[in-house]
């Protein structure tokens, strides 16, 4: 009987493996959420590397959104829900290893099945997440530790699966409903400009200041605080060759942006209701390119091999002194998801350009220095991705109620609606 009893025992190889992945997945899984709520907020994610290298991309895609609506809670929170079940399970097998040795394998497959949809879900927003990576990688090691050290059938038959199964199954229970309320605290979208509030009139910044939730106030907070902080440089040699609005408008916004990038058509829209809401003269936008491609941008790595990128940026070079070019770059965003060669050049068409010239344009060595000016540009402020917005020089978070203050001020960031802010936040608190 002892021997039997030892032979059901599990391996100090397995324990150590079991225990070791399900704990570095749940620390795993809280920083994406952290992170991801970083984005949320208008931040940008540590994991984002460039356009194609971007957990951004992933964790907002239509998928993630579908989870997040469905379930309550972002994907991430499905990743502690299943480390925090297999490291409990992983527990009980400790103390009843013949009981619970089916529940950890029959949970270690349920992750590799997770896993294979998430992979797809990746694949379908042409994206590759750095961190999901990891949690994949971290789940294959659960599921080896549970198939091969574990000891007895590599897969128990279909009853004792199901059994398995259903102690995973009542094991997550608690702990969905305890992610709940996180969950519920969650932004489901990147921050935007609040509706229904006519900002010509300062006292309605004030009530909207006021009526912000706590962590909505913390973020604005956040960005006025960081572009007071931000330090300047000196770009008298690029000059502005497109620009909306004032030539001396006392509030002079320049963006850097991918016609790809997801955030980048976001904050293209918000920008447009800002621009539509703030006092006539005191807002300018100046566009500036930065292709995450690099077949004509040396500072990023990776290329999808379309053109597409350096293809949009180039166009818009080429088009800037049009006087539909803005409703052309609004159309390029609008239809960002079927964008490409032809679709821009069809649009350049229709809105009345000479595209025997620009695609003249887009060739000549003119215009390639003018995307390196560009780049060149960005490179100053140690860009990490798109959009990077700037604000009189300075590096500017691209919060909408912030910069929608900072439209109605004139620039002023000591304003008295944001004197009703309350102090900057602690990292903490940002979710850093």
């Amino acid at each position: 009987m002892s021997a039997s009893s030892a032979e059901q025992k599990p391996s100090a190889a397995a324990l150590v493996t079991l225990f070791g992945s399900s704990t570095a997945l749940i620390g795993l899984a809280i920083y994406q959420w952290f992170e991801l709520i970083k984005i949320r907020q208008g931040g940008t994610s540590a994991c984002s590397v460039n356009e194609t290298v971007n957990c951004a991309t992933v964790w907002n895609s239509t998928f993630a959104h579908l989870v997040h609506e469905y379930l309550g809670m972002p994907v991430a929170g499905l990743g502690v829900l299943w480390g925090v079940v297999a490291f409990a399970l992983t527990f009980l097998l400790v103390q009843r290893p013949s009981n619970f040795r089916a529940g950890v394998k029959s949970w270690a497959i349920v992750g590799l099945l997770a896993c294979v949809t998430f992979i797809s879900a990746s694949l379908q927003a042409k994206a590759l997440c750095l961190t999901c990576l990891g949690t994949y990688a971290l789940t294959a090691l659960y599921a080896f530790g549970a198939l091969k050290l574990l000891g007895g059938e590599l897969i128990p038959g279909v009853k004792e699966l199901l059994g398995g199964l259903g102690w995973g199954l009542v094991l997550s229970v608690p702990v969905f409903l305890g992610l709940l309320y996180p969950g519920s605290l969650t932004p489901t979208e990147v921050a935007a400009l609040p509706k229904n509030l006519d900002v010509r009139d300062p006292n309605d910044v004030n009530t909207i200041i006021d009526s912000l939730p706590e962590r909505e106030k913390l973020l604005v907070s956040w960005a006025r605080d960081t572009w007071k902080k931000a330090p300047t440089h000196d770009t008298s040699m690029f000059p502005v060759h497109a620009r909306r609005g004032n030539p001396e408008a006392p509030v002079k916004l320049v963006e850097f942006t991918d016609i790809l990038c997801g955030h980048c058509a976001k904050f293209e829209g918000t920008l447009n209701e800002i621009d539509a809401m703030a006092p006539k003269g005191n807002l300018s936008i100046e566009p500036r390119y930065y292709p995450l491609d690099e077949e004509c941008n040396p500072e990023v790595k990776g290329s999808a091999k379309d053109g597409v990128r350096c293809y949009g940026a180039k166009i818009q070079i080429c088009a800037q002194q049009h006087p539909k070019f803005f409703v052309m770059r609004r159309e390029f965003f609008e239809n960002q998801h079927q964008l490409d060669q032809g679709m821009m050049l069809a649009i350049a068409q229709r809105l009345g350009m000479d595209t025997a010239a620009i695609q003249s344009c887009i060739k000549s060595p003119e215009t390639e220095a003018r995307l390196k000016e560009d780049i060149a540009y960005a490179k100053l402020f140690d860009i990490k991705g798109t959009p990077l917005v700037l604000i009189n020089g300075r590096e500017a978070p691209p919060a909408p109620v912030f910069l929608l203050g900072m439209a109605m001020s004139g620039g002023n960031a000591d304003a008295p609606f944001f004197q009703r802010l309350p102090p900057p936040p602690t990292p903490q608190q940002m979710g850093q």
